[in-house]
């Protein structure tokens, strides 16, 4: 009927998910093992469910849990956190006449090329991904060269890294925010779920900041092993100390 009206194909594809499943068994309401995504979204954000949706092929059952959630969340930070380590890369300084290193080329064209045939095969996201992290650990390789750092090919090949990233995202729906907007959020929701104070953090790595000047360093580790118990890391940075919920 729609056709009729408009003329135009009702759709181009049309596809069937498989069932989502907790402990190997179908989630339904008849058996009393649903969770609804409002429940999902008090404890997570929204794009983490997304992931985790995308992670896998539509055909293929779904197995929910709070550890597969988990792993999730560490994906797309994974992802987020490399967007925002290359941002960064290219602000600080400034770079013209850039040009890509061959191997670069060549490694990157074989992961878009890998990409799009994910995606024709049957829409298999869950093989797109595994393309997308390969250029985040491309993305990490070009950060580490010392030999790249700085450079005017070093930039090409994040600017490109980053163009293929926008692109993806795009098509898939996910890892396309502001990254330290993301990261920022998505912090605050493993702080809430865990139940970790913020406060005390901040003044546990001020304390370890000043244990430090001091000299006073089984102060110092004394308070990192604390926040460690707590689920913190704490990295120093030439800015100064930086934590995380690990």
């Amino acid at each position: 009927q729609s056709e009729a009206a408009t003329g135009n194909d009702f759709c181009r594809f049309w596809v069937h998910n498989g069932f989502v499943r907790i402990n190997t068994e179908k989630m339904s309401k008849s058996l009393g093992n649903f969770v609804t995504i409002r429940d999902i979204y008090k404890r997570y954000l929204p794009e983490v469910l997304r992931f985790f949706l995308v992670s896998s092929h539509y055909r293929s059952p779904l197995d929910y849990s709070d550890q597969a959630l988990d792993e999730a969340e560490k994906g797309i930070k994974r992802i987020y956190a490399a967007k925002g380590q290359m941002e960064q890369a290219l602000a600080r300084a400034k770079w013209s006449e850039t040009r890509l290193p061959p191997e670069i080329g060549q490694e990157l064209a074989k992961l878009e090329e890998g990409f799009t045939a994910a995606m024709d095969d049957d829409l298999n996201t869950a093989q797109a991904i595994g393309h997308v992290f390969g250029l985040v650990r491309l993305a990490g390789r070009v950060l580490d060269d010392k030999t790249l750092a700085k450079s005017r090919e070093a930039a090409e090949a994040l600017r490109r890294i980053l163009a293929d990233l926008d692109t993806w995202s795009g098509i898939l729906g996910v890892f396309g925010r502001d990254s330290r907007e993301f990261l920022a959020e998505l912090k605050a929701s493993r702080l809430a779920r865990l139940g970790i104070d913020a406060v005390r953090v901040d003044g546990l790595v001020a304390e370890r900041q000043e244990a430090r000047k001091t000299k006073d360093f089984a102060r110092s580790d004394a308070i990192r092993d604390e926040l460690a118990g707590l689920g913190v890391t704490v990295m120093d940075t030439p800015a100064g100390p930086q934590w995380d919920v690990a």
